[in-house]
């Protein structure tokens, strides 16, 4: 193909409907598609009775070519797109992300439930389609987060998430009990 054909294509390819905002927004386009996704998925897709959210990493080396790149040392890639996702617990079908887009988002746009803290208000956004609905939810220990399952709860989700000692025990919770009553215990009991 000639160079300027693919110019020419290119030039009508479109990512998003939407106007640009009058102010800086990197990330507009992939937003519209992640977007769109979602709704897609949520009016297509019926999660099973158990529901998994957790993040993963899209591995991208250069930061100046990467919308919305981030480092987190945690994670075995530790550079590139990190997203949130939602998937079914028995099909393992994702049906719901959220890119994390740190830095990159702009000031000027507010998300739903950010009234309730970050984690918490990821957590509603997240499963907002399934309210009411009774289902389990997994979280990873990342969002154990009292407020939130506290919230998860007044809408109709049960939570539950793996809890982890770092320096010390998450707040509220009794991790030396814990480990007390677990002592003498089999597995299995």
């Amino acid at each position: 193909m000639l160079q300027h054909h693919f110019l020419a294509l290119t030039s009508a390819l479109w990512f998003t409907e939407s106007a640009p905002p009058n102010f800086r927004d990197k990330i507009r386009e992939v937003r519209d598609i992640i977007a769109a996704w979602n709704d897609h998925m949520a009016k297509i897709f019926l999660v099973a009775w158990a529901v998994c959210l957790d993040e993963l990493m899209s591995i991208w080396h250069n930061q100046w070519t990467c919308s919305g790149w981030v480092f987190c040392l945690q994670t075995p890639p530790p550079f590139g797109n990190e997203y949130h996702t939602t998937c079914c617990g028995l099909s393992g079908i994702l049906f719901s992300m959220e890119l994390v887009e740190g830095k990159d988002h702009p000031p000027q746009i507010q998300e739903w439930f950010c009234e309730l803290g970050r984690t918490t208000g990821l957590l509603m956004r997240m499963l907002s389609t399934y309210f009411t609905t009774g289902r389990y939810v997994v979280l990873d220990s990342g969002f154990c987060v009292l407020r939130a399952l506290i919230e998860l709860k007044k809408v109709g989700l049960f939570a539950c998430a793996v809890i982890k000692k770092r320096r010390y025990w998450p707040a509220y919770v009794p991790g030396n009990a814990m480990i007390e009553a677990f002592a003498e215990a089999q597995v299995g009991e």
